[in-house]
């Protein structure tokens, strides 16, 4: 069935409530899937639930639809906050994807020192988040936040704890001075974690020295090999959810 979110502010969803889709979805609905009176869909806003709904008008001008029944109850929220750093367009727009797909409950995008890109269509990274929530049966769509300074970022975080992967722990050897992140992980219990991301060429010494000396922050391990940000960050959710998340 046909899920769509909803992000338009609306009443509280109740059994018979009239919602007029956006222009967009309704073209969407109409237009693409060919979909008309009486047909059901599902929709969703990040609140109350996922609901059936049938679409009630299909006009040229406006589709209406009308809320039939709750088909499963609003979860509480969970998953880790993503922080990445600004990267080229399209790497940064598979990590938006991919974060959703895995659970990130937010994504705080950040400015350091090596950022490739000092701009962003944030908008765009709402649309492909959205997509990503209504194609992976999620309930709710991750919010996208304006870049800000990493030094921003940690001088008023509203997390407990941050991992941050550590490019120049890679060839350690042996003898490891930095925790793989999944042995960090199996310590933090269900402590609110922010992953951490760093861009293209990692942190520069400056950065890590700062993140090194803060109390709440725990450098981390990827493996023996470079990764790239959108592969790191796409590892990082994973083990997050293998070992503290809904993947247990």
């Amino acid at each position: 069935m046909i899920r769509l979110y909803i992000s338009e502010p609306t009443p509280t969803f109740s059994a018979g409530l009239m919602l007029p889709l956006n222009i967009d979805q309704g073209r969407y609905l109409t237009s693409v899937m060919r979909k008309g009176t009486g047909d059901k869909v599902s929709v969703f806003n990040g609140r109350e639930g996922e609901w059936t709904a049938e679409i009630a008008e299909a006009g040229k001008k406006q589709v209406v639809l009308r809320l039939l029944e709750q088909t499963r109850e609003q979860p509480q929220a969970q998953g880790p906050v993503l922080a990445v750093a600004l990267i080229k367009r399209s790497p940064l727009e598979y990590i938006i994807e991919k974060a959703t797909e895995l659970g990130a409950s937010r994504i705080q995008l950040l400015m350091t020192r090596r950022t490739q890109s000092d701009h962003v269509k944030l908008e765009r990274l709402k649309i492909i988040a959205q997509e990503a929530a209504e194609q992976t049966e999620r309930l709710d769509v991750p919010e996208i936040l304006s870049p800000v300074k990493l030094e921003a970022f940690l001088a008023a975080p509203d997390v407990e704890v941050i991992v941050f992967g550590d490019e120049d722990s890679t060839h350690e050897g042996d003898e490891r001075r930095t925790m793989p992140l999944l042995e960090v992980l199996s310590t933090l219990t269900s402590k609110r974690t922010a992953i951490l991301i760093g861009p293209e060429g990692g942190f520069d010494d400056h950065e890590r020295q700062t993140l090194r000396a803060m109390e709440n922050v725990h450098p981390v391990n990827l493996g023996p090999r470079i990764l790239r940000a959108d592969t790191a960050a796409i590892s990082a959710l994973t083990l997050y959810q293998a070992a503290l998340g809904d993947w247990k």
